[in-house]
């Protein structure tokens, strides 16, 4: 197989994954720093452009292409489209990046199908090892940014990276056409193993990133995190013991490993503190008790360089709580976090994955069986 095509997807995806915690702390620095509304208007520009060029691409290619091709193009665009409108989640900087991730992600799959069609592949093999891999670079990249301070990984960018790693595809059979050459014995046990990854790869990042637990105070309420109660109360411990001489980074850079105790603890700080400006005294007074009790190594250890408590309620604060009679009712449910946390058992992700594995590798084993015969 020839080994020069695979060069240019290869340095795109390492750049993918090499940037995530840097673009990280660039969008940041945009925000604050320069001008919010270029977090819209350069990816889209961006976007845009990647699009003329491509329209250019298939111009120059015009003369070799069939109806067929002209079909999957249609196909892909109308793919590109939807994903890039109806799959686009609220807010404009994250609906702009995410039209970012599609051209990115779709070209790392157009260059990977054609390289493996130029290598002798069968289209069929070619187009799933294409999707495959893509598909295994954005997981990668998502794990990155749980992995570290400065960005926040999220299965549903997964799924949006495979989308545009099948739009990609879908592309890359409009330029280079597609053959219904059934793979040969080698080819399936590719796809098999490559599907077992992904599969494999994908329970994997769920979870470690998203499933937790729901932790039921009789005096609190609930709330979501990634520990259980037990192991809540012995981060505490070791937390403070590490805390006490070594503090958390005020400064958050790239390549800082996340604490996710602390993390958690500052959902429930935010909501705390948007609860009492917003004069919602129950709520502030039900995440103040949340954070004495299940994070009061952040409250009571973590200090700003002056060396005052950077987390804990002001006195005033406290003091305004107690006048107005708040306290916690076990009915509270805490909305810290959001929905980042998902409370399915942690068995269920491999249950699905060994389901998703087997029926398919069962069907790929018969078909080599026959072609033996």
């Amino acid at each position: 197989m020839r080994r020069t095509g695979f060069i240019a997807p290869s340095l795109l995806a390492l750049w993918i994954v090499g940037s995530a915690p840097f673009l990280g702390r660039l969008t940041r620095w945009i925000q604050e720093d320069v001008d919010r509304s270029l977090l819209v208007i350069v990816p889209t520009i961006l976007f845009w452009g990647a699009a003329a060029a491509f329209v250019v691409w298939i111009v120059r290619s015009s003369r070799r292409l069939r109806w067929n091709n002209y079909a999957a193009l249609a196909a892909g665009a109308l793919w590109a489209v939807v994903q890039a409108t109806a799959l686009a989640r609220g807010r404009p900087e994250e609906s702009a990046l995410e039209r970012m991730h599609l051209v990115l992600y779709g070209l790392v799959a157009l260059l990977l199908y054609r390289a493996f069609l130029r290598g002798g592949r069968s289209a069929i093999a070619a187009a799933f090892s294409a999707a495959v891999l893509t598909s295994l670079v954005g997981i990668a990249d998502e794990f990155i940014q749980w992995l570290v301070w400065v960005r926040a990984g999220d299965f549903y960018d997964c799924l949006l990276n495979s989308s545009a790693a099948g739009c990609g595809v879908v592309f890359g059979v409009g330029l280079f056409g597609f053959d219904t050459r059934a793979p040969d014995p080698a080819e399936r046990r590719t796809i098999a193993a490559l599907w077992i990854v992904l599969v494999a790869a994908s329970a994997g990042l769920v979870d470690l990133t998203n499933l937790g637990h729901r932790i039921v105070d009789p005096e609190l309420g609930s709330f979501r995190s990634y520990y259980s109660a037990e192991r809540l109360e012995r981060l505490n411990e070791s937390r403070r013991g590490r805390w006490a001489t070594e503090q958390p980074p005020m400064v958050l850079q790239p390549w800082h490993i996340e604490d996710h105790f602390l993390s958690e603890a500052a959902w429930h700080v935010q909501t705390r503190n948007e609860a009492f400006d917003a004069e919602d005294w129950a709520t502030a007074s039900a995440e103040e008790a949340i954070l004495n009790r299940y994070y009061a190594a952040v409250v009571e250890e973590v200090r700003n360089p002056e060396g005052d408590l950077r987390h804990a309620f002001p006195p005033d604060r406290v003091q305004r709580l107690q006048q107005e009679g708040a306290v916690p009712v076990p009915t509270y449910t805490s909305p810290a976090g959001g929905n980042r946390i998902w409370i399915w058992p942690s068995y269920l992700p491999w249950l699905l994955a060994a389901v998703s594995i087997l029926l398919p590798v069962a069907a790929i084993s018969r078909s080599l069986r026959g072609s033996l015969r």
